[in-house]
């Protein structure tokens, strides 16, 4: 487009959903036709706030006729800042298309996570937390240990069960998903199976799955086979940056990528699946508390 650089008008140049050219290496052919060269993979540069309203329209709108979720995995070290791009997500989302959210949380204590300014529900509280349609379910107890585990894995499962219906039109965040997946509640039953479900079959009732884990090693092959969105933050050695990469297709090609992206400045790299394409981002403002649509205000597709 003619229009200038500006904020306004530069979400425009990126697309998450049709340009696969950022993502794809580029080649020259000889008269035999295959490829005999790759040049190094160029993933452009763009502040989250010039992307973040096209994400949140993309986000399970590949076909806007025939709106579909699309599971999503977040990976980065602990303060990496994958906390913050989920409550930006999520609450994005609330504004742009009222779909409801549910975050599961296992950690004691998330300075980032109470910023976001949702209803905590800490008493294992599932009617609560639906009739919120926005909140934190965030099941505390004075008990270590196992003993935490089995009731943290028994108040997941009983909002995993209540959340299992259909047109439940709901974003379920579990952070951090590797911890939750180990689970098992105080009859023995392990969290698991409940997880696969989610990813394999979630779809169907609307379910997104927004997955947050620290490393991509020790998740299960789900998370990775069923997502169509994956947000890595920068890797902390290059023993992750070769597995992150993995990640991303061609490891070769993305290594160097996470090899340059800077830590400091809490930049991610963002890659849609279904288009190829990908783009190096960062928060660029703040996380404040934004007031919530009614609870019986509808959701958009």
């Amino acid at each position: 487009m003619a229009a200038g650089n500006t904020p306004e008008n530069r979400s425009s140049q990126y697309t998450l959903q049709n340009d696969e050219s950022s993502t794809s290496a580029a080649r020259s052919y000889d008269d035999q036709g295959p490829a005999v060269k790759e040049e190094p993979l160029v993933v452009e540069r763009v502040p989250w706030s010039v992307i973040a309203q096209e994400f949140t329209e993309i986000w399970g709108r590949h076909d806007p006729q025939d709106p579909q979720p699309e599971h999503t995995e977040v990976i980065g070290i602990n303060g990496s800042g994958k906390t913050l791009w989920m409550c930006k997500a999520v609450q994005e989302r609330m504004l742009s298309r009222h779909t409801a959210c549910i975050i599961l949380q296992s950690k004691p204590a998330d300075e980032t996570i109470m910023q976001l300014g949702w209803p905590i529900v800490t008493n294992g509280d599932v009617k609560r937390a639906l009739k919120e349609r926005w909140c934190v379910y965030w099941p505390l107890t004075n008990a270590t240990g196992n003993e935490r585990k089995r009731y943290q894995a028994d108040m997941f499962k009983r909002l995993l069960d209540a959340l299992w219906r259909p047109n439940a039109n709901t974003i379920v965040v579990l952070d951090d998903v590797g911890y939750i997946q180990g689970l098992h509640t105080s009859r023995g039953e392990p969290l698991n199976p409940d997880i696969e479900m989610y990813l394999r079959e979630g779809r169907s009732s609307g379910i997104t799955c927004l997955l947050v884990k620290q490393r991509p090693q020790g998740a299960k092959r789900e998370m990775h086979s069923e997502t169509y969105w994956t947000i890595a933050f920068a890797p902390k050695d290059e023993d992750d940056q070769e597995r992150f990469a993995q990640l991303f297709g061609n490891r070769k090609q993305f290594q160097p990528i996470f090899a340059q992206m800077n830590s400091e400045k809490h930049e991610f790299l963002i890659k849609y699946h279904r288009s190829g394409l990908a783009v190096i981002s960062w928060i660029d403002t703040p996380l404040r508390p934004l007031a919530r649509p009614k609870p019986n205000v509808k959701s958009r597709s």
